[in-house]
């Protein structure tokens, strides 16, 4: 057996890597005196044990290796510098809060041209646990450790540098939202903290940020709702200068809010459709004028809302939940439409007119080696082409609709 454990942390144990990640490796095994293994985040978009970046401010690249090695339990940091064309030293290294790297990143929270690492860890228990680190002087400082359920990095407060926003479940089985700023000493501050009530929220499944209409910044929190937590409603919060703390958003109570974004597919969070640098809310439409019928696919008519904007109707479309992917409708559609099964096309759906039984567009998911002759193809999901097709006599009002650019890959 321990024969055998070896050989898996040596085939665990990454090759020698070419270019400026071949050399940190080279400098980081040579200063442990033995092969270090690398640790890949599970998720986010950074998915590489080796962070690249001016840490300090200096002008000089900068190194973060995270890595374990045989006589560690839990991941370590390395910061290593830049001697010279090829060669890095190791100025530093910390030990981190467990043996699993959730997420990491790179946040500008304090002042300067410098970059803060922001790593999330998770314990075998299943915590979730937040450590920022600031590396400054030849300093590798521990800013910050926190539990956490969700969190995100955004300039919410609109001083300019970026704020961190925590959000955890407590035990009564609300939901917490902590807003935290680097103060001009570099440590962390409390700026706000805001309760979700536990007859509202069971836990907390997705945070987002973003502007409003009114050029305000947003915090849009989707919380679980009920006991059995499957269900989703939404939070719309902003930062008030006056009274530095997070406050529910005006232009809709939260009572309404709540009510209108209640929805029942656990997947559908709030996100930026449409890349404009506003956070939409899904919301499922009343049942009055959609119809689903279809026994096929999982599908749903979906509404996405801007509630910052005096017109909060942005996008009406069609969710797979199979895929778990958007088709973005003509909105002049909304409210005269029924799903159902073709019987022409194997697998495929129909949208049809409510009062005429009209056929207005045919939905499939085909191999990507079909023939998409006749069909427009939207796109790639789940390794087959999302094909529709719009009737012959079909005319669409909306002269900026593109059916080419209808199909949306949800987070």
């Amino acid at each position: 057996m321990p024969g055998e454990r070896a050989q898996v942390e040596e085939l665990l144990r990454a090759p020698k890597l070419s270019g400026d990640y071949g050399n940190v490796q080279t400098a980081l095994n040579d200063w442990l005196g033995e092969s270090a293994q690398l640790k890949y985040p599970m998720q986010g978009e950074l998915l590489s044990p080796f962070l690249l970046q001016d840490l300090d401010g200096d002008g000089q690249m900068d190194a973060a290796v995270l890595y374990t090695t045989a006589q560690s339990t839990n991941v370590c940091i390395a910061i290593l510098q830049k001697t010279d064309a090829d060669g890095w030293q190791v100025r530093q290294n910390v030990e981190g809060l467990s043996d699993t790297v959730e997420s990491v990143g790179l946040a500008q929270l304090q002042p300067g041209d410098g970059a803060q690492l922001v790593v999330g860890y998770l314990s075998a228990q299943g915590d979730h646990y937040l450590a920022v680190y600031s590396y400054a002087q030849n300093q590798l400082s521990t800013i910050l450790e926190q539990q956490y359920e969700q969190y995100l990095v955004e300039d919410i407060t609109g001083g300019g540098n970026q704020d961190l926003i925590l959000m955890s479940t407590l035990e009564d089985g609300g939901v917490q939202i902590e807003l935290l700023t680097v103060d001009k000493e570099g440590s962390f501050q409390q700026v706000a903290v805001m309760g979700l009530s536990a007859n509202r929220f069971s836990g907390c499944a997705s945070v987002a940020a973003g502007m409003g209409a009114d050029g305000r910044h947003y915090l849009v929190l989707d919380g679980w709702t009920g006991i059995s937590g499957n269900n989703l409603a939404s939070v719309l919060l902003y930062f008030d200068e006056e009274t530095q703390q997070m406050v529910p958003a005006t232009q809709i109570s939260t009572e309404r809010l709540y009510n209108a974004s209640l929805r029942n597919v656990s997947t559908l969070v709030s996100q930026d459709l449409d890349d404009d640098g506003i956070v939409e809310i899904p919301t499922q439409p009343d049942e009055a004028g959609l119809l689903n019928m279809s026994q096929s696919r999982r599908m749903d008519f979906i509404v996405w809302m801007d509630y910052t904007s005096p017109e909060p109707k942005k996008s009406f479309g069609l969710l797979d939940e199979e895929t778990n992917c958007y088709i973005e409708l003509p909105m002049e559609w909304e409210g005269n439409l029924k799903l159902t099964d073709s019987e022409q096309y194997d697998g495929a759906v129909e949208l049809r007119t409510l009062d005429e039984d009209q056929l207005v567009m045919t939905v499939r998911l085909a191999r990507t080696t079909s023939s998409s002759k006749g069909w427009t193809r939207l796109g790639i999901v789940a390794s087959r082409q999302m094909q529709a097709k719009l009737a012959p006599d079909v005319e669409i009002a909306d002269k900026d609709y593109r059916l080419s650019k209808a199909l949306h890959l949800l987070n």
